[in-house]
């Protein structure tokens, strides 16, 4: 991975840009690319303090836990996407663990360089503290999704926000994501069959497209309505 495509993707989407650009600069200029394989954990709940990870390829998995249960995938992170903040902003361990989704870039931010960056002025907390309250509206969107009683209707609301159609309340359509259905049952909660049933029902409605371990969503609007039950 190219350092100045990868700075580029980071620069265009999701949370960085938004940020002040000696902030940017800063973050950036203490970063590398890393790349990651298919299936390899990026960290996991429980270890000590680590970096920051910018995702600018590939895809990444966020699995949530308790000490009652094992991890299971509740999100997927895509280019854009910023994880890993906890411990630059004092927290002493990981509390949920990510796992590359696909062969995968990130620019990693070492976790003394993080830490330094947030001591170093307020600002730089608050735009990393930004970070924590994406994070705090993802989960909110997941109980309220896991709450909805058709699961058709969840599926397809599950399906919005994990493909990025549905972001910060802006609907549209997305790429190719890869995405298989298997991973679409267990964030949804739904069995395997009731997923296959459901995605057909929507590509024959022309809200997705279906391909081999990929689906794009291509009339989100449309999709959200129906999840949502609206208008």
């Amino acid at each position: 991975m190219d350092r100045r495509a990868a700075e580029a993707i980071l620069l265009s989407r999701g949370w960085l840009p938004d940020q002040p650009a000696d902030f940017q600069a800063a973050l950036l200029a203490g970063a590398e690319p890393r790349h990651f394989r298919k299936g390899e954990v990026v960290f996991q709940a429980g270890d000590g303090p680590g970096g920051l990870y910018g995702i600018v390829a590939g895809s990444f998995g966020t699995y949530v836990s308790t000490p009652y249960s094992a991890p299971a995938l509740s999100h997927i992170l895509h280019p854009g996407w910023w994880c890993g903040e906890g411990p630059a902003l004092g927290g002493p361990k990981r509390v949920l663990t990510v796992r590359s989704m696909e062969s995968s870039w990130a620019m990693h931010l070492p976790y003394e360089a993080a830490r330094a960056l947030v001591l170093s002025n307020p600002a730089a907390a608050r735009s990393v503290g930004q970070l924590g309250q994406i994070a705090m509206r993802v989960a909110i969107a997941n109980v309220a999704q896991l709450m909805i009683r058709r699961a058709d209707r969840r599926i397809g609301a599950v399906l919005l926000r994990v493909t990025g159609a549905l972001d910060e309340a802006a609907l549209a359509p997305t790429g190719d994501i890869r995405l298989t259905q298997l991973e679409i049952a267990r964030m949804a909660n739904a069995s395997r069959n009731l997923v296959n049933k459901s995605l057909a029902q929507f590509e024959a409605a022309g809200w997705v497209r279906l391909g081999y371990n990929r689906i794009a969503v291509l009339d989100s609007a449309a999709l959200a309505d129906f999840a949502y039950q609206r208008g």
